[in-house]
C-alpha cells in the first residue's frame, strides 16, 4: 500500500508518460508561480507540476509521445501496472484526486508536504485511504495539504505564518529566469542544504564546499521537442563567457562537438576541492606532466569534436587555445613521447601544406598533434588538422546546427555548449560496432530524434543552462 512517497512516484511516472521521447526558443519570460504562496519562506525545495490533461503543455507532450508508438505503449503499460498494483486508474482515481496542479514543498526540516486542489474530494480520500502509512490532511488557502504526521503539518502551517517563498528574492530571481509555460518547474535552496551536502562530500573523501546557492529548472513541451531550462547561482561566480572562435572551423560532418572556455574559476574550485599534491604526483608518474600544466592547457578556449574517420575508429579532434600555447604544446609533446617510450613506438615529424605535424602510432591508433598559430591540436584523423584549417563546409553553416543553436539562443558569447547530431551519430556507431550495436527498440526511438544541444550563458554569479532535444515529424 502507498505512503506519501507513492503519489510522488506516480507523478514521476505520469511525467514520463507525457515526456518520453522528447527532452528553444523557449523564452525566459517566467514569473513567480502563484502557488509559491503555499511554501514557507525557509523551504528548501519547491516543485509545481501541471496535471491538467486539457492544458496546452499536456497536449503538446502527448503529440510528441505519439511519435514514439512503441515507447508510448511501454511507458503507458508501466504506469497502468503501477496503478493497478494499488487497484487504481488514472482516469477514475489519480487524476480527479490531483486536480490541475500538484505542488510539492520540502520544509526546512526536510519534510515533504503535497498540496492539491482535487476535482473530487472523495477520490483524494480514497487515494489516501490506500496508504501504508497514515497520512494527515488539512486545508491551506483553499488547497489540500498532505503530510506524514500532524506534527509535520502543524510545523508547516506555523512556518507559513512567518512568511512565504514568493517574497524571497533569491527564489523570485530563480523562477523569473525560467519559462512560465512548462510542464514542471522546480527550485532547490542548496545554500540551506550546505551542511548535509558537505557531510556527504566528506564521507566520499572530497573536501570543500559545493559553492552553489540555488538551482532552478523547468521542462517545457514544444511542437517539435522538449526544452530544458536550468539556472544555477554560484557566489563569486565560477566562470565567464567567451567567444567560441575555434568552433567556426569545425568541419560540417562532425556528429558531436563540445566547446568550452572561461573555465578558470571552475578549475580553481577543482584545485581547492582535491588533494592537488597527490593528484599531481600521480599524474607526473603516469605521463610525465604536472597537474598545473593540464589545468593551464584547459584554461583557455577549447574544443572537442567527433566525426567519421577510418574503417575502425572515428576521428576525435581536440583543439586548445591556452594562454601559453608553447607551454601547452610542450605538455602534449611530453605526454606523446612518454607514451612512445612505454609502447616502443616513435614520434615522427612530417610537413603537410607548410604545417609541421608530429605523429605517434601505438596499438593501431595514430595520434597527430601540432602547434597551429595560437592553438594546439591533437587528432586521430589522418586529415583532421588539414580539414579543420581548410575552407571546406563548416558546422556553423549547417542548417541542423543553426536551427538547434537558435532554440537555445546561442549568441556571440557563451559559457560553453555541446551539440550532437543524432541522425549522424547512430550510423557512425553502427558502422564501427556493427548493426547490432544499437538494439532495434533503441534504433526506432533514436530514428525519431534529430539533434540535441545544451549551452550555458551569462556572466557573473548566475549561469543559465538551456537544452533542446529536437524530434523529426
Amino acid at each position: 500500500m502507498m505512503s506519501l512517497r507513492a503519489p510522488l512516484i506516480l507523478v514521476v511516472l505520469t511525467l514520463a508518460v507525457v515526456t518520453t521521447g522528447c527532452a528553444a526558443s523557449t523564452e525566459r519570460t517566467g514569473s513567480v508561480p502563484e502557488s509559491a504562496k503555499l511554501a514557507p519562506a525557509d523551504a528548501v525545495g519547491f516543485v509545481t507540476v501541471v496535471t491538467d490533461e486539457s492544458s496546452e503543455q499536456w497536449e503538446k507532450a502527448d503529440r510528441l509521445l505519439g511519435l514514439f508508438p512503441d515507447a508510448r505503449v511501454e511507458v503507458l503499460g508501466a504506469v497502468r501496472t503501477e496503478l493497478a498494483q494499488e487497484d487504481l486508474t488514472w482516469k477514475d482515481d489519480v487524476g480527479p484526486a490531483l486536480g490541475d496542479e500538484l505542488v510539492v514543498v520540502v520544509t526546512a526540516a526536510r519534510k515533504p508536504v503535497l498540496l492539491v486542489q482535487p476535482e473530487n474530494a472523495d477520490a483524494l480520500s480514497a487515494l489516501i485511504a490506500q496508504s501504508d502509512d497514515p497520512l494527515v490532511q488539512g486545508t491551506v488557502s483553499g488547497w489540500t495539504a498532505l503530510a506524514e504526521t500532524q506534527t509535520e503539518l502543524d510545523a508547516y502551517r506555523a512556518a507559513l505564518g512567518r512568511g512565504t517563498l514568493d517574497g524571497v528574492d533569491s527564489f523570485s530571481d530563480a523562477m523569473t529566469g525560467l519559462p512560465e509555460e512548462a510542464l514542471v518547474r522546480g527550485w532547490v535552496d542548496f545554500a540551506a542544504l550546505a551542511r548535509d551536502l558537505a557531510s556527504a562530500f566528506e564521507q566520499s573523501g572530497v573536501q570543500g564546499e559545493l559553492g552553489v546557492d540555488w538551482l532552478a529548472a523547468a521542462l517545457t513541451a514544444e511542437d517539435d521537442g522538449v526544452h530544458l531550462s536550468v539556472g544555477v547561482r554560484t557566489p563569486g561566480g565560477n566562470g565567464s563567457s567567451y567567444e567560441p572562435e575555434l568552433f567556426e572551423r569545425v568541419p560540417a560532418d562532425a556528429v558531436a562537438a563540445l566547446s568550452f572556455g572561461g573555465t578558470q574559476g571552475t578549475l580553481d574550485r577543482i584545485e581547492d576541492a582535491v588533494d592537488v599534491d597527490s593528484v599531481s604526483s600521480a599524474l607526473e608518474d603516469a605521463v610525465g606532466v604536472s597537474l598545473d600544466g593540464v589545468l593551464e592547457a584547459l584554461s583557455g578556449e577549447g574544443l572537442l569534436y567527433v566525426r567519421e574517420g577510418g574503417e575502425d575508429l572515428p576521428e576525435v579532434t581536440v583543439v586548445l587555445a591556452p594562454p601559453d600555447p608553447a607551454k601547452t604544446f610542450d605538455t602534449v609533446d611530453r605526454v606523446a613521447r612518454t607514451l612512445a617510450r612505454e609502447t616502443g613506438a616513435e614520434v615522427r615529424t612530417r610537413t603537410d601544406g607548410g604545417q609541421t605535424l608530429h605523429e605517434l602510432t601505438a596499438e593501431g591508433i595514430t595520434l597527430t598533434y601540432a602547434r597551429v598559430d595560437d592553438s594546439v591540436m591533437v587528432t586521430t584523423g589522418a586529415t583532421g588538422i588539414a580539414d579543420f584549417l581548410g575552407d571546406g563546409p563548416k558546422l556553423v553553416d549547417d542548417d541542423a546546427f543553426t536551427n538547434a543553436a537558435d532554440r537555445v539562443a546561442l549568441g556571440e558569447r557563451t559559457r560553453g555548449f555541446a551539440y550532437v547530431d543524432i541522425d549522424g551519430l547512430v550510423p557512425l556507431v553502427e558502422s564501427l560496432a556493427g548493426p547490432e550495436a544499437v538494439p532495434a527498440e533503441a534504433r526506432d526511438v533514436l530514428g525519431t530524434l534529430d539533434s540535441l544541444i545544451l549551452q550555458g550563458s551569462g556572466d557573473g554569479e548566475t549561469t543559465a543552462l538551456s537544452g533542446f532535444l529536437r524530434v523529426t515529424r
